[in-house]
């Protein structure tokens, strides 16, 4: 009888012993897959970039304040992963606030623009309603107009996957004090988990005075195996003796080296996929999400391209120019490139 029940003792104690040393473990990583089923999916705004459907989900959240250098680490994560989702938050929108986003200890960031920009409100303009696959902003005004002490500013939210093996690095520059709240999101993979190659970038330029018409500005120059994701650009015009769509359009020069194809658009709506000029409409792939039309020789707006169901590929670089008429005009180029290319 005794012996009976110091048997049950000892088995009560040792699983008590089990459950005490398994507590607080990391979570076994799982797959949302099934048997026979692929051991990857295609992103849903990117879909080249194939991600590892064996995965662990994970969410890091900040409120910071920039600090007396003007700069906040939003986020240190280590890899393997993928950022999946981004939302910002910040309090004036006039902060002017830098966004730098560093993968697997890169001298410099892949990403930096600046925080509006990158989100496609170009040119200093009051946040707007951007609605496409990679990025929504999503502004409250309405908010302002009942509560005085309610700012209104948007949520920033990015969807473009940002892929890491060793580690991703998020980073705000501003000025002191400026407030950001943020939220990140993303899939946490073992080391033997395969993870693709390709890494997101970012090259933002403003252009206050373009050359006259006949010329181009350079949007872009990128060495190395990749694909163009997007592009967004911002006009102010300044030059009012013709319509500012009419330069030409885009010129994209792939692998010169060895391949020296050119692809090349007509005029700077058709680009965007629109017809006679653009319209306040957005999609998924292409958008205007601000037009303001003064009359047929003096409009502004904002435009996006993004190519996730024709992605425009490059082996060993790309060039991409757009036609100029002495306007402002404002750039992001989305992209991926291979890592180590």
């Amino acid at each position: 009888m005794y012996d009976i029940r110091w048997i049950f003792v000892g088995a009560t104690t040792l699983l008590v012993c089990f459950a005490i040393s398994f507590a607080g473990q990391e979570a076994p990583i799982s797959s949302i897959s099934n048997v026979n089923e692929s051991s990857t999916f295609q992103d849903p705004a990117v879909p080249l970039v194939a991600l590892p459907t064996s995965f662990a989900s994970r969410r890091e959240k900040k409120e910071v304040r920039l600090d007396s250098k003007g700069i906040a680490e939003l986020a240190y994560i280590d890899g393997p992963g993928c950022i999946r989702h981004i939302w910002f938050l910040t309090i004036s929108n006039q902060d002017k606030l830098t966004l730098e986003i560093t993968v697997d200890g890169a001298e410099e960031p892949q990403i930096r623009a600046p925080l509006n920009s990158f989100f496609g409100v170009m040119q200093d303009r009051e946040p707007y309603f951007v609605d496409c696959a990679a990025y929504t902003v999503l502004p409250n005004p309405e908010a302002g107009k009942k509560d005085a002490l309610i700012p209104g500013t948007p949520g920033y939210n990015l969807f473009l996957p940002i892929p890491f093996s060793k580690s991703c690095r998020i980073l705000v520059r501003g000025n002191e004090g400026a407030f950001l709240g943020t939220v990140v999101d993303w899939h946490k993979y073992t080391t033997e988990t395969p993870l693709t190659s390709y890494r997101l970038y970012a090259v933002h330029k403003r252009f206050v005075d373009t050359p006259p018409r006949g010329n181009s500005i350079e949007m872009a120059k990128v060495s190395g195996n990749g694909f163009l994701a997007g592009f967004v650009t911002g006009y102010i015009q300044k030059n009012k003796s013709d319509m500012v769509f009419h330069t030409g359009g885009i010129k994209i020069l792939l692998d010169q080296d060895t391949d020296p194809y050119t692809i090349e658009g007509n005029n700077v709506e058709d680009d965007y996929g629109f017809t006679w000029g653009f319209n306040a409409h957005q999609t998924r792939w292409i958008g205007c999400p601000t037009h303001e039309n003064r009359g047929r020789n003096d409009q502004d707006g904002v435009f996006y391209r993004f190519f996730g169901p024709d992605p425009i590929a490059f082996r060993s670089s790309m060039t991409f120019l757009a036609g100029s008429r002495g306007d402002d005009m404002e750039t992001v180029v989305y992209y991926y490139k291979k890592h180590g290319h």
